[in-house]
C-alpha cells in the first residue's frame, strides 16, 4: 500500500517523500535482504535495521506492537501492528496511518498533511 501511495504522489501530484521501512525482525532481516525485499515494491523505499535493543527501543517509542511466534520446525513468524508514520522534517510524527487506508486514500491524506 505504501509503495502504491508513493507512486500516486510522485506521478499524479509531483510530490516527493522519503519512504522508510524499519524491520522489527533484525535477527532475520539483514541489510541485503531488506534491500531485495523492498525492491519488489518500490526501489525508493529505504530499509533500516539495527541491533535488537535499538529496534525494541524504537518500537516502544512509536508504540509498535510485535511478538515472535514460534512455529514447528524451529521457524517463526512475527505478529505486529501495521502502522505507517508521516514524519515532519524535525522527525516528529505528523500523522499515523493504519490498515484502513487504501493507497489512494493514503496518498490524499499525506498530501493533505503536507499542506
Amino acid at each position: 500500500m505504501m509503495a502504491k501511495a508513493i507512486d500516486i504522489l510522485e506521478s499524479k501530484q509531483n510530490v516527493k517523500i522519503l519512504p522508510v521501512f524499519v524491520t522489527i525482525d533484525p535477527q532475520r532481516d539483514t541489510p541485503s535482504q531488506l534491500r531485495a525485499y523492498l525492491k519488489e515494491f518500490n526501489s525508493s523505499i529505504i530499509g533500516l535495521t539495527g541491533p535488537v535493543t535499538a529496534i525494541r527501543q524504537m518500537a516502544q517509542e512509536y508504540r509498535v506492537y510485535f511478538k515472535k511466534v514460534e512455529e514447528e520446525g524451529g521457524d517463526y513468524l512475527v505478529d505486529c501492528s501495521h502502522n505507517m508514520y508521516l514524519l515532519n522534517p524535525n522527525m516528529e510524527v505528523a500523522r499515523c496511518f493504519g490498515l484502513e487506508y487504501s493507497a489512494k486514500d493514503l496518498s490524499e491524506a499525506i498530501l493533505d498533511a503536507l499542506k
